[in-house]
């Protein structure tokens, strides 16, 4: 979207106009403007560009941010949000912009910095020479909740345990930069980010280009090109631990995971046998080479660290011990992510690296001295205290705390004995006072907020690389403390100016050597084929709804309403086929007349919490996709958030109920026949197409068995119109209409929806696909006889083909029963639900023996 130039109408704020109102706080530093009033050098052109750029203009390129960040799907989850829910993220258009010069010297204080912890990782989980030689406490590393014992000793591939690490940076009043921050454990933040980026440079594309921003892919590229590397199998398979979808930064896991071609599992998807890591696939078990965790590392195997764990692999430990898998970040890493640590950094670098440290942190006490406990008791009026084993998050970075200046007479003295008591447990830290960065105003304009910088590294083939960019956060209260100790979910994209032309972006380096063609993938996880197959099954089902629920309004009203308290039971009994509807519920409501049948109906479409409701199934599918989400693409997960979103903002206007609620049901029709239409003209015909069709297909198998079996298997259907609804249910009535040029008739329907296997509609056509998709599955080949699914479909196949349509048709039981049809479809019906059973049980359960592909790799260990 590119901005559309000021009307005559609606003139931008002159420049000088602009400058004057922003007014950053006395003493405090600010990005963009100095102490003297001027713009500083390198904000001048991004300021102009800005200023070019009228307040509606400005407007829609906000607007048209947040939809994107809608449509993508950027949330989080807040910690310590006991609903658990997502929340959208929340980005501010105007960039921070750093210089080129300036950058350069504080990417070499940052490497400086990566490669110092990197060592103090080595030496404390090897020889411990920090330790022996005093400079670092044993007290403070062996007391250390990060400290894992079990892990000293493990041998590290080229001593690399920090493979992507983080720093949270704020600028002092003087603009000197100060770390406030190491993030060492699994660093949150780079996807968002990298989201960021993608966003901001599409709304301000024009000014984008004109800057002269420095490209984020290269860094993710490096990174992953040298993770790889790590492996000693030419085509490793690397993974992105993850703890769920429940987490904070779950986005962000399926992003990465998406960009950079990486598998998203979960600890209950992975096992180790034999030594060696494997994760769980449809095609058996597949050697795992490299894991990116996300979780942390007391948590990574229940076995031999945390044993209450549960997003853990058991064993995981042991097979790094044998040089079987690679780990980033190393388990132990969040051991120098302690904010007692950063006051021995600077003898550490001295000693480790003969070097001094460049980028200091911010002044830390650790009380686990005495010299240093008695400091920060004198000084808890203006000192920041806060626990060393304290979690922060990047979005709460304030949890905690206990911030001296405003602690009551009795409060410190409460925090004093505590500190007293357990020293080692407690850091005291400078109050440091942030500078502020210019945030958009609903009225166009800008105003100074207070902000810190995460920058993100990286371990390349040519040592640490500092992402040209990061996730800047602001804080919508004023106060320069502000953004240290309270959460924020506004955040920013961060401009690093370059000298020369910007290069080309790209996400993955070329390769020097000659890429092995390959037209599929065989390491789809088995918990993700698990969630495709129930993703299509409840998408089918919420068709059918769909269908079920417009058919039945038509039918309540217009010319179609019908007072015949024999059509308004059979409606109602639609219902409880279905599961919409209990019984108890459905006679109450014929009893009560059609007035009670709407109620129940409204109740069904826009009640929230109906169990058996439209809002469950639609919550059923938004759920399982979120489960998948790497593996859907961005159209489809925007289809899917659409439909999922329907119904709860949706109004039903007084007056116009049944019209508004035709819409309602027309729009999510169309969203699901566009869903349909990406998965059979947009998914590769891989493992993750097939059982997601498997899904839709048994599901309309079960869906048209139970519909027919109601409407067919007793009594006059064709007097009645049960054909004409069921038709219309089936989506088959122009078929039927071109096909006969005449009123509907029980046999000639029958043979459509059963055996016509030119009809993507009837339950042959169903079976035929279901045996196609599981004669291509993996372990069905492995016995020369028919597998046990392919003997169900075959029999339902060859049942449904020996039936005589005509012999269905008749009535052969008391109150003209069709005692034939109604075994037929109750066949039909068991012996789906049993194939469905067959194929979890062999491909989404590893409780039984498993294939392992290929042979396990017997090198040394590295």
């Amino acid at each position: 979207m590119h901005p559309t130039p000021a009307q005559p109408s609606e003139p931008a704020m002159p420049l000088a106009d602009l400058i004057q109102t922003y007014r950053p706080d006395a003493g405090v530093y600010d990005e963009m403007v100095a102490a003297d009033g001027t713009v500083r050098p390198h904000w001048q052109r991004l300021l102009g560009a800005f200023h070019g750029m009228d307040v509606p203009g400005r407007a829609r390129a906000s607007e048209l941010a947040q939809r994107l960040l809608r449509e993508n799907g950027v949330t989080y989850m807040a910690r310590g949000d006991a609903a658990s829910q997502s929340r959208a993220w929340q980005l501010d258009l105007f960039p921070l912009v750093i210089g080129h010069a300036e950058w350069r010297e504080l990417e070499t204080g940052l490497i400086q910095r990566a490669r110092l912890l990197n060592a103090v990782l080595a030496d404390v989980y090897g020889p411990q020479r920090v330790l022996k030689e005093g400079l670092l406490p044993a007290s403070m590393v062996f007391g250390s909740p990060e400290f894992l014992r079990p892990c000293h000793g493990i041998p590290v591939p080229g001593q690399v345990h920090l493979h992507f690490l983080a720093f949270d940076l704020a600028r002092a009043p003087n603009g000197q930069w100060w770390v406030l921050s190491d993030r060492t454990q699994a660093p949150s933040g780079a996807g968002y980010a990298l989201e960021n980026r993608v966003v901001a440079s599409h709304c301000l594309s024009e000014i984008f280009a004109r800057e002269n921003v420095q490209r984020l892919a290269g860094f993710f590229s490096a990174f992953s090109e040298r993770f790889l590397a790590m492996s000693r199998r030419d085509d490793p398979l690397a993974v992105i631990l993850s703890p769920g979808p429940t987490k904070e930064a779950y986005f962000e896991h399926a992003y990465l995971a998406r960009y950079l071609g990486y598998s998203v599992v979960e600890g209950s998807d992975l096992t180790v046998r034999d030594d060696r890591l494997y994760l769980k696939t449809v095609d058996g078990l597949k050697p795992v080479d490299l894991v990116f965790r996300r979780v942390r590392s007391e948590l990574c195997d229940p076995l031999e660290l945390r044993t209450e764990s549960l997003i853990g692999v058991p064993g995981l430990v042991h097979a790094a011990r044998q040089g079987q898998v690679v780990i980033a970040n190393a388990l132990g890493s969040g051991l120098v992510e302690s904010e007692a640590l950063p006051s021995f950094l600077p003898g550490l670098s001295r000693a480790l690296l003969g070097e001094e440290l460049s980028i200091p942190s911010v002044a830390t006490w650790w009380c686990g001295q005495a010299r240093e406990m008695a400091h920060v008791l004198e000084n808890l009026e203006r000192l920041i205290v806060r626990k060393v084993a304290s979690r922060r998050s990047f979005l709460a970075p304030g949890q905690n705390s206990f911030v001296g200046p405003e602690l009551t007479g009795a409060q410190r003295q409460w925090l004093a004995r505590h500190i007293e008591q357990a020293g080692h447990e407690y850091i005291g830290q400078e109050r440091v006072s942030m500078s502020t960065v210019p945030i958009w105003q609903d009225d166009g304009g800008l105003r100074p907020a207070p902000m810190t910088l995460r920058v993100y590294l990286a371990a390349t083939e040519d040592g640490y690389q500092v992402m040209p960019g990061g996730l800047t956060r602001v804080c919508e209260r004023s106060g320069a403390f502000a953004p240290w100790l309270e959460p924020s979910n506004i955040s920013k994209d961060t401009w690093i100016l370059r000298e020369g032309p910007a290069e080309p972006p790209t996400v993955l380096t070329p390769s020097t050597e000659a890429v092995r063609l390959r037209r599929s993938a065989r390491d789809l996880p088995s918990r993700t084929a698990d969630n495709l197959f129930w993703l299509g099954r409840y998408a089918e089902r919420s068709e059918g709804a769909v269908r079920l629920f417009r058919s039945l309004l038509a039918h309540l009203g217009g010319e179609s309403r019908s007072s015949n308290p024999l059509t308004l039971e059979r409606l109602v009994s639609l219902l409880v086929v279905q599961e919409h509807l209990s019984q108890r519920r459905a006679r109450r409501a014929v009893e009560l007349g059609i007035r009670a049948v709407e109620t129940e109906l409204w109740t069904i479409l826009f009640d929230p919490d109906c169990p058996d409701g439209l809002a469950n199934i639609l919550g059923n599918v938004r759920r399982t996709s979120e489960f998948i989400r790497e593996r859907l693409s961005k159209d489809t997960w925007r289809i899917l958030t659409d439909l999922t979103e329907i119904s709860v903002g949706w109004r039903l206007n007084k007056g116009r109920e049944v019209d508004d609620a035709f819409r309602c049901l027309n729009t999510m029709a169309r969203c699901l026949a566009a869903f349909s239409g990406m998965i059979m003209e947009n998914m590769t015909r891989g493992y993750s197409w097939r059982f997601l069709d498997l899904g839709r297909r048994l599901e309309r198998v079960r869906y048209g068995a139970r519909l027919i079996h109601h409407l067919t298997a007793r009594g006059d259907v064709e007097s009645t119109g049960a054909l004409d609804l069921l038709l219309e249910l089936a989506d088959s009535t122009m078929t039927y209409r071109t096909r006969y040029k005449a009123s509907p008739q029980l046999a000639p329907t029958l043979d459509l929806l059963l055996a016509d296997e030119t009809n993507p509609r009837s339950l042959m056509f169903q079976l035929v696909a279901l045996d196609e998709h599981v004669g291509v599955l993996p372990l069905e080949d492995r016995e020369a006889l028919l597998s046990p699914s392919r003997r169900i479909i075959t029999s339902l196949r060859t049942e449904l083909r020996l039936a005589n349509v005509a012999q269905l048709a008749r009535e052969s039981g008391r109150r003209g029963a069709r005692g034939e049809l109604s075994r037929l479809l109750r066949g039909i019906e068991g012996g789906t639900s049993d194939l469905s059973d067959l194929i979890a049980r062999t491909y989404f359960s590893h409780s039984m023996p498993q294939h392992t592909a290929g042979p396990q790799w017997t090198g040394t260990t590295f």
